[in-house]
């Protein structure tokens, strides 16, 4: 949550001042430009179910939650969306099909100690995910998700999911 947090100031709003939620510690100029600055690549083509959480009309960005974790772990993104596409055919708390290109960067080794020294972030990589289509799932909304994943029983009667 604190890197978020970070991630929005310093790549969204660059001359913005950050400071971290729990210090009065203010992170120093070098690292936000290696921030700022990191080079995304396309990791690859990722698809998950959730809904939208946000619309932010101005950025053309969404905040979806995903039932699937995503390539870093969590279940929350903001998804950036082409130019082309029609943000106001979008609906809050509606399931949804996304299909979206998971961009990773890697951070430089300074920066990685920085942050886990200072303020207890064991982060390597940032990540940007860029919408490429939706498709409204019918049978499913937000009040009635999908089902878990089936399980079976082993021989000592632990659960685990189907494969």
């Amino acid at each position: 949550m604190l890197f978020e947090f970070y991630r929005v100031l310093i790549i969204e709003n660059p001359s913005a001042e950050i400071s971290a939620m729990s210090t009065s510690e203010t992170l120093p100029k070098w690292v936000a430009e290696e921030i700022r600055n990191a080079k995304f690549t396309q990791e690859e083509d990722w698809e998950g179910s959730g809904y939208i959480l946000d619309v932010n009309k101005s950025e053309s960005k969404i905040d979806v939650q995903f039932y699937e974790k995503l390539p870093e772990g969590r279940y929350i993104a903001t998804l950036e969306l082409p130019n082309s596409y029609n943000i106001d055919s979008l609906e809050l708390a509606v399931v949804y099909m996304f299909k979206f290109k998971a961009l990773r960067a890697p951070l430089p080794e300074k920066v990685v100690s920085f942050l886990k020294e200072k303020f207890g972030l064991n982060m390597d990589s940032i990540y940007r995910f860029e919408l490429k289509s939706t498709e409204k799932l019918e049978d499913v909304s937000a009040d009635n998700p999908p089902p878990p994943p089936l399980e079976q029983e082993d021989e000592e009667g632990d659960k685990s999911p189907l494969n």
